[in-house]
């Protein structure tokens, strides 16, 4: 997961690069302005552009086979306006069968998670109801106990 941050973070950067120029001081400088630019006016950390570039990756996906590694997400200012600039290298189109495939593996997916999760809600209130049951034994014992405490005296 941290390889995908990483690269995702390199990305980020290289899309400010000019690839074949060797980088000095002044490239470096100009290239950490610009994202800093870019997180200024967009708000976004790197860490939020990562996750944006993963759902985009993931919706898309579901659509087309692309070059995940060549998609390039950037931010650039027209105007007062910013724009969000995609380049997606669009290896293929997937055809209606296999987008309904993967919504079917999807759904499914999900029903499996929403089992799981009241499986575990089941759990949790049947070890809370055997809680409450143990406490209100002991609370009965000491009760017991204290009266008879109260009538030997």
């Amino acid at each position: 997961m941290k390889d995908i941050f990483q690269d995702l973070f390199n990305k980020v950067f290289g899309f400010f690069r000019q690839a074949e120029k060797e980088e000095n001081a002044k490239d470096t400088a100009v290239n950490r302005l610009r994202v800093v630019l870019m997180q200024d006016r967009t708000n976004l950390t790197p860490e939020l552009l990562e996750k944006m570039r993963g759902e985009l990756i993931e919706l898309l996906s579901k659509y087309v086979e692309m070059d995940k590694d060549a998609l390039e997400l950037n931010f650039e200012q027209e105007g007062n306006q910013m724009a969000l600039m995609l380049s997606i290298p669009v290896l293929r189109a997937k055809d209606e069968d296999e987008i309904e495939d993967a919504e079917a593996e999807d759904e499914a997916s999900e029903n499996n998670e929403d089992e799981a999760g009241e499986n575990q809600d089941e759990e949790q209130v049947s070890q809370e109801e055997e809680i409450q049951e143990e406490e209100s034994e002991s609370e009965k014992q000491e009760s017991n106990t204290n009266s008879k405490q109260n009538k030997s005296k």
